[in-house]
């Protein structure tokens, strides 16, 4: 595979932005149920909504010099229990332009939980975010039913700003949703403002 000067690469991790030919990877990942758990309504039933998100990404990459990485493992056998090169989700960071600030997400298929990978693509993209932009404030937004999400915005030494109820409405089994949002420093009141409204 080419790699792109928007490439990173982690100790277990290649991380290359999307496109299109990782149109139905992201499909699979983002339209398996057991990856929208926390949030049912949210999976993929389209593949045009992968199509859209990966034009997003790479929309993304053009004007600000990062998006969505695609992920995969580069190393085999106890160290992540994968083959080499499995494309294991996507992740990285977006720009909201509403906001003015970062929004670092992820998505990785189950076979790929319990390793650690979330924590290391997570720790590429705040560091991405910090030499590509160092004055864009890096924020999250995860649910309070997710556990593993929020230990792992944690880790990265990113704050609770906020925690309520999630605009939007209900989960699954008509349970109203608690939603945090973290950021690395302090955030203006219309990023914070457009932040809790979108949590």
């Amino acid at each position: 595979m080419e790699l792109s000067a928007h490439t990173r690469q982690t100790d277990r991790l290649l991380l290359a932005p999307l496109t299109l030919a990782d149109t139905a990877d992201v499909f699979r990942v983002y339209g398996d149920p057991a990856t929208w758990a926390h949030l049912p309504a949210g999976r993929f039933s389209e593949l045009a909504q992968a199509e859209h998100q990966v034009a997003a990404s790479e929309r993304s990459f053009r004007a600000r010099g990062l998006g969505t990485w695609a992920v995969r493992v580069t190393t085999e056998g106890a160290t992540t229990g994968l083959p080499e090169g499995a494309w294991i989700g996507s992740g990285g960071l977006q720009y909201l332009e509403d906001a003015g600030v970062w929004n670092l997400g992820y998505r990785l298929s189950p076979e790929a939980w319990g390793r650690g990978f979330a924590t290391e693509l997570a720790r590429a993209a705040v560091t991405a975010g910090a030499q590509v932009a160092p004055a864009v404030p890096i924020t999250a937004r995860a649910l309070v039913n997710n556990p593993a999400s929020t230990a792992v915005l944690e880790k990265l030494g990113l704050t609770l700003v906020w925690e309520g109820e999630r605009a939007g409405g209900e989960g699954a089994g008509s349970r109203t949703l608690l939603s945090r949002v973290y950021a690395d420093r302090p955030l203006t009141a219309t990023a914070f403002d457009w932040l809790v409204a979108h949590a």
